[in-house]
């Protein structure tokens, strides 16, 4: 990590940003920083209205007790794995991403898709492994850009993304408008890719580290190990959504 704080000191003093966090998690938190901000500033009361429904809708018995079941779950994988020497505190920004961005998600995905159909969310969760893991988690975090490179990109990542999402429910968008932001959208994940490629294979040794395959391993190897207590979370959903549906299909008793 030394080399990156070399480069980050260079570009802005250290105390703009947490140590920890590389130039592309910096544009990352600004941009954030500047939506909440915004927003905020546009509707104080609606904003902290809805995140005070969310915060109550978190506080949840039954989310807790998911959610929570996750995080210790997740917690006793790691403790484990430390104890075997599989990892390391290097790892844990990494470890804290992948709970954050596919533990919880699949938690919440498991009590409604995966009560659903089984096969089918496991084929999600292997989707996630090759995907996001793999590829959004660690390829594209090893090697960032310059801070300034890296604001303009995030902006414009976070911008047309929202385009994305806003388009594929507006069914008079002409199709080339959907067009041109999709290609936006995978000319910026080329550049990543490219300067990762370009970055690892002019320093190899660097990049065959036993931290490098620390981070590259512990998303893949920790959603394959959630996998039981995900599977336990469907079950017990649909056994309650088949008791609901059972008091609720039962005959009314007017014999008295």
């Amino acid at each position: 990590m030394s080399w990156r704080r070399g480069r980050r000191a260079a570009l802005y003093p250290q105390w703009v940003f947490p140590e920890f966090l590389n130039s592309r998690e910096d544009a990352i938190l600004l941009w954030a920083l500047v939506i909440l901000a915004f927003v905020l500033y546009k509707d104080f009361r609606g904003i902290t209205a809805s995140l005070f429904g969310v915060a109550q809708a978190l506080m949840h018995r039954k989310l807790l007790l998911l959610f929570g079941s996750a995080l210790l779950y997740s917690a006793a994988l790691v403790y484990a794995a430390s104890e075997l020497g599989l990892w390391h505190l290097t790892a844990l920004k990494a470890t804290l991403y992948w709970f954050l961005g596919s533990a919880v998600v699949l938690a919440g995905a498991a009590v409604t898709e995966g009560a659903q159909n089984e096969r089918v969310f496991l084929r999600k969760v292997v989707r996630r492994v090759v995907a996001v893991t793999v590829v959004t988690e660690f390829v594209v975090n090893v090697y960032a850009l310059p801070f300034a490179i890296e604001v303009v990109c995030v902006f414009v990542l976070i911008a047309f993304a929202g385009m994305q999402a806003l388009v594929a429910h507006d069914t008079s968008m002409p199709h080339a408008t959907r067009g041109f932001i999709d290609a936006v959208l995978v000319a910026i994940g080329t550049v990543y890719i490219g300067y990762f490629m370009i970055r690892a294979l002019a320093d190899l040794d660097g990049f065959l580290s036993r931290n490098h395959a620390e981070e590259f391993l512990v998303g893949p190897v920790l959603t394959l190990a959630l996998i039981p207590l995900l599977l336990g979370a469907a079950w017990l959903s649909r056994r309650e959504q088949r008791n609901f549906r059972k008091r609720f299909d039962a005959p009314l008793d007017v014999s008295g």
